[in-house]
């Protein structure tokens, strides 16, 4: 046998492949032996994603589809296999945190000024770290600074020229008296990219149990709860005449970059845009929710259409689409809207100018959305947005239904037909009685007659 052949089935040349190449790993147990199979991403499987394979494929390149290793040690293959999944799943992560850091700017430098207005004891949201710690908020010469009192590591900062929206919100029916800043680029706060940075601070403490109440010793009566009501009702007030004056100063120091907007509470309509149902509030310039996380907040002028899902008879709740002028983006559900808002939420529509419609069936929006960026053009040329409303068929047999549904005669009454027959012979007889009493006045005024005799 040839020396140089019994060297090469000795030797073993190491091969690397490429984390994103490896797509999943089984093992199984043969009698003594474990078998270790490892599958990798390659053109021509139906099941693998172009963007996994770490290389382009040609014509010169070969790929491997999967490897196959036999080994009677069991605990190491496993250790192997679990080692290869968690290299997989980190990969995985990274490329995920890449990719949404993608759309993150790097902001200028915070500068700061000596004697800066302040906000005590508040908190931010999102927080920096998972637990919950007081800070104060700075106002300084290009933005504001939220600093943690315990921490010196936990900062977040927010230039003025990266705010698009400023919200002020009361805590009167609420628990939180709150300064949200909507921001125009997002921004890391910990580990988190957010669009979305709040201050608020708690609008009332802790109750006191009634059963441990001293005073209920020696007062009788709903003396002390009437106290307790008029003294939270003064503390809520100095909250919201606190905050609202600190975001009136970051309005004044932004120099015209940003305005304070105020939600109208009167106008609001309880949804779900996520998980819970809470209150929506439009503001001047928006529909927010910033009292439970995650945020919403729509800009109006960036709507281009409203529609409104299973609006019909018998339905208790309705379901609201907001779809931007940006096709890119995707739509916004408000669902479980109570039927009795309907009305108000088309008024308000109607109010901030943006056109809606309505259906009584939910519709597939993804694909909808994914057939207008194919072709914008033509999807206008088709008729747009009129395929929502049919075309204005709908409403022609709407009316159509309601005319017809105003008067529906039956032969089941028998009091119907003699009454209206009986209104017509009076009818009869007083066109009867009008055409001789006219008839006599001409003939009386003809022959001269005198009152009396024509009475007579």
């Amino acid at each position: 046998m040839n020396p140089m052949s019994e060297n090469l089935k000795s030797r073993v040349i190491p091969v690397p492949f490429h984390i994103n190449a490896y797509k999943n790993g089984s093992k199984t147990e043969e009698g003594e032996y474990t078998h270790l199979r490892l599958n990798f991403n390659s053109p021509g499987i139906a099941s693998s994603k172009r963007a996994e394979l770490p290389y382009e494929p040609g014509d010169d390149k070969q790929f491997i589809r999967s490897l196959s290793f036999r080994s009677k040690d069991g605990a190491r293959m496993t250790e192997v296999l679990k080692k290869i999944t968690e290299m997989k799943k980190g990969a995985i992560k990274r490329e995920a945190e890449k990719k949404e850091r993608a759309d993150i700017v790097t902001q200028a430098s915070l500068i700061e000024v000596s004697r800066p207005r302040r906000l005590d004891n508040v908190f931010v949201r999102p927080t920096p770290d998972t637990k919950r710690l007081p800070g104060m908020v700075t106002i300084h010469q290009n933005g504001l600074r939220y600093q943690s009192i315990s921490r010196s590591d936990q900062r977040v900062d927010v230039l003025f020229s990266n705010i698009k929206h400023l919200f002020f919100q009361s805590c009167k029916g609420e628990l939180l008296v709150i300064v949200h800043c909507h921001l125009k680029t997002p921004i890391m706060i910990g580990k988190k990219k957010t669009y979305d940075v709040q201050f608020y601070r708690e609008a009332s403490d802790i109750t006191v149990d009634e059963t441990g109440n001293r005073k209920r010793k020696y007062r009788y009566g709903d003396e002390d709860e009437l106290e307790q009501e008029q003294e939270e009702r003064r503390r809520k007030a100095m909250l919201d005449k606190e905050f609202k004056s600190f975001a009136e100063h970051i309005s004044d120091a932004a120099n015209g970059l940003v305005d304070l907007d105020v939600p109208f509470r009167e106008l609001g309509f309880q949804g779900v845009p996520s998980r819970a149902a809470v209150n929506c509030l439009p503001t001047r310039d928006c529909l927010i929710q910033l009292i439970d996380l995650p945020f919403l907040v729509i800009t109006l002028s960036e709507v281009e259409v409203a529609h409104f899902e299973r609006v019909q008879f018998g339905l208790k709740n309705f379901d609201l689409v907001f779809v931007f002028k940006d096709f890119s983006k995707p739509v916004v559900h408000v669902s479980t809207i109570p039927m009795e808002s309907l009305e108000d939420v088309k008024a308000w529509l109607t109010d901030v100018d943006i056109p809606y419609s309505e259906g009584t069936v939910n519709l597939n929006w993804t694909t909808i959305m994914k057939t207008i960026q194919a072709d914008p053009y033509q999807f206008f040329v088709d008729g747009g947005w009129t395929f929502l409303t049919g075309s204005g068929e709908s409403d022609d047999e709407g009316e159509e239904s309601e005319a017809e549904s105003d008067f529906n005669p039956t032969d089941d009454d028998p009091e119907d037909e003699p009454e209206s027959d009986y209104s017509d012979e009076v009818d009869d007889e007083s066109d009867s009685f009008e055409d001789e009493s006219d008839d006599d006045s001409d003939v009386a005024e003809s022959d001269n007659v005198s009152e009396e005799e024509f009475s007579d």
